[in-house]
């Protein structure tokens, strides 16, 4: 009999970074992420985001540092680009991105060049270890 592979979803997660009051042509860093051995193939990371003027209408890019022993991390400018989030002013604004998994530790990194400073609330990021399930 064959044997289906499905996706098995983990445990919503909120990433550890300050995005409140984030200004134009700034970035930030999250703590280090463990995923564990065995981890998961890939995440589901949710971006949160609210602008606080009319002028953020730019873009916030969000990037992976990945560390296969949780302490040499890629360099800002060898980030992996997960995506980014178009912005739309003052209302707050949801992107799911897929990412695939390339070391055991993960830091994110989101760089705002949106146009104005991020609100002083609102802000999130969240990750879904997303693994396969065979039955």
């Amino acid at each position: 009999m064959a044997e289906d592979i499905r996706q098995n979803f983990g445990t919503d997660t909120a990433v550890t970074i300050t995005l409140a009051n984030l200004a134009d042509g700034s970035d930030a860093t999250s703590n280090a992420i463990d995923l564990g051995s065995p981890g998961p193939f890939a995440l589901s990371l949710e971006a949160k985001l609210d602008g606080s003027a009319a002028g953020n209408t730019g873009l916030v890019e969000i990037y992976a540092q990945w560390s296969n022993e949780n302490t040499d991390f890629s360099d800002s400018g060898n980030d992996l680009l997960i995506g980014a989030v178009q912005m739309n002013g003052t209302t707050a604004v949801i992107k799911v991105f897929a990412a695939s998994v390339h070391a055991r530790y993960v830091k994110f990194r989101a760089e705002n060049n949106s146009g104005a400073a991020l609100a002083a609330s609102g802000n999130t990021l969240r990750y879904v270890p997303v693994s396969v399930d065979q039955v």
